[in-house]
């Protein structure tokens, strides 16, 4: 018996997509009656500098919103020999701190229509300095730098070569360029002034081995307060290497409970999570037999059957004044050096005040 084969035919249905013409500066012309060049100057924000009454540039914004208007960027970059990219080099892009910082930059980046590269340094001076030049090579307008260690000469050679520079969080005393950051010195006061008010004496303090300001300057803060107070025979400063941070600050910890510390200034927010494990590890109670100040919070933190008291940094303003700074060194040509220091406020929690409740 002869079989019938039902050949299903398997030639797949095409599809067409419909490209939808550009919106383009001409449409929105014709659209509003205007000219080209005027649509241009408006949707430009030079509609000042040309004399466009208001009434008439709100009408061309309006026409251009109803036709779903969107600027060709790479055109506008061709047009103005930009990229309109910046770069962002942090030194650990894991460190939730820095994390921030890198979503602050970028969401103020996006607001003047710039994109930003990420990278991340791992406090090398020799990585920084590679990413830098590896940025400037891919054509980016600027770079908004956390620099580490070791960064001097590659900051006075992107400032020789006019390469538009901001430092972010940290700088390089001996480097005359733009940055913005905390007040330190005034926070490790204040920290080390919260836990004097609080009855502490003995209090040690845990900072990086690292030779730059933002280091230097919470310990003189913390050294001032001890002064004022009469107590600079109880100073106590312990420093870690970054590269061992577990190990160090165990050590670290062990060391201030043989010298009988009281209380502790942990300075960064990696310092305080490790030193915390280590003080679990010795079954030390807090704040009752140590007391606790760090910088930068976070969510790690709120598990802490003690949660941490700390340095509150500014964080979103920080990135937003240091991104609106490059913007203008890149569009304007500003080679106007500026040092702006924020005030950092202090978050009192349970790990500070003696007669707090525990919630374990």
């Amino acid at each position: 018996r002869q079989r019938q084969m039902c050949i299903r035919d398997r030639t797949p249905t095409p599809i067409y997509i419909m490209n939808k013409k550009r919106t383009s500066l001409k449409d929105i012309a014709k659209e509003a009656n205007v000219s080209t060049s005027l649509v241009s100057f408006v949707l430009n924000n030079k509609e000042k500098e040309h004399r466009i009454r208001p009434e008439m540039a709100e009408k061309i914004r309006r026409v251009a919103i109803e036709m779903n208007y969107t600027p060709n960027v790479a055109a506008k970059s061709l047009r103005e020999g930009k990229s309109r990219t910046i770069g962002l080099i942090v030194s650990d892009i894991s460190n939730p701190f820095f994390a921030n910082i890198a979503r602050f930059v970028e969401r103020t980046a996006g607001k003047y229509h710039y994109a930003v590269h990420f990278a991340n340094s791992d406090e090398s001076a020799e990585q920084t300095a590679m990413l830098a030049e590896n940025m400037i090579s891919r054509g980016i307008d600027g770079i908004i730098i956390v620099p580490c260690d070791g960064c001097k000469t590659l900051f006075n050679s992107l400032i020789e070569r006019r390469i538009p520079l901001v430092l972010l969080d940290r700088y390089i005393p001996e480097v005359d360029a733009t940055y913005v950051c905390l007040n330190n010195r005034k926070a490790g006061y204040d920290a080390t002034r919260h836990l004097l008010e609080n009855g502490y004496r003995r209090i040690g303090m845990i900072n990086y081995k690292f030779n730059l300001k933002h280091t230097i300057d919470r310990t003189l803060g913390y050294e001032d307060a001890m002064r004022e107070a009469g107590l600079e025979k109880e100073i106590r400063k312990m420093f870690v290497d970054h590269r061992r941070m577990a190990d160090s600050c165990n050590i670290a910890i062990s060391k201030l409970l043989k010298d009988k510390a009281d209380s502790l200034i942990m300075a960064t927010n990696t310092i305080s999570i490790n030193c915390i494990h280590a003080i679990r590890r010795n079954k030390i109670i807090v704040p009752e037999q140590m007391g606790l100040v760090g910088f930068d919070g976070g969510d790690a933190f709120d598990f802490f059957y003690s949660p941490l008291s700390y340095i509150q940094q500014p964080l979103e303003s920080m990135a937003q004044k240091a991104v609106e700074i490059l913007i203008e060194q890149i569009e304007e040509g500003s080679i106007f050096k500026q040092q702006i220091e924020y005030e950092g406020v202090l978050i009192k929690r349970a790990s500070s005040v003696k007669n707090s409740v525990r919630k374990i």
